[in-house]
């Protein structure tokens, strides 16, 4: 007896599709790291949180799944909010963004200001470069 098919691209635990899940991380040309971690959850639930640090700032976001995947597998995202920061006033709220996936494995995270590439980072992952 299997219903896992019907669950496609989700799984049993939630709506984001397992190749998503995990550790990302990309660093930005005088913006300085960004780490995005995107855990299994439900539509309206929150399944990322993101850490940038800069020279001068550390700023945590949280952001929950505005809807199902797409066809194509790309997660909306609902507006990161600020959970914490130092110096709090260096950290502003973001606006709704999509996460897709590249052939190449890379994640792309989306909005109405530009994307951002990361690579997965964490158990299996090799640093060489």
């Amino acid at each position: 007896m299997s219903d896992t098919a019907t669950v496609e691209p989700g799984s049993a635990g939630g709506d984001v599709p397992e190749r998503y899940l995990g550790k990302w991380e990309a660093r930005l040309e005088g913006a300085g790291t960004h780490r995005l971690t995107l855990t299994q959850g439900r539509v309206g639930e929150r399944v990322l949180t993101l850490v940038a640090d800069g020279a001068e700032q550390h700023c945590v976001f949280a952001a929950d799944l505005a809807g199902k995947p797409d066809t194509e597998g790309t997660l909306r995202l609902t507006a990161a909010t600020v959970t914490s920061g130092t110096p709090l006033s260096s950290c502003a709220p973001d606006t709704p963004t999509t996460l897709t996936l590249a052939p190449d494995g890379h994640l792309r995270r989306t909005g109405p200001t530009g994307a951002v590439t990361y690579s997965r980072v964490g158990i299996g992952e090799s640093r060489t470069e």
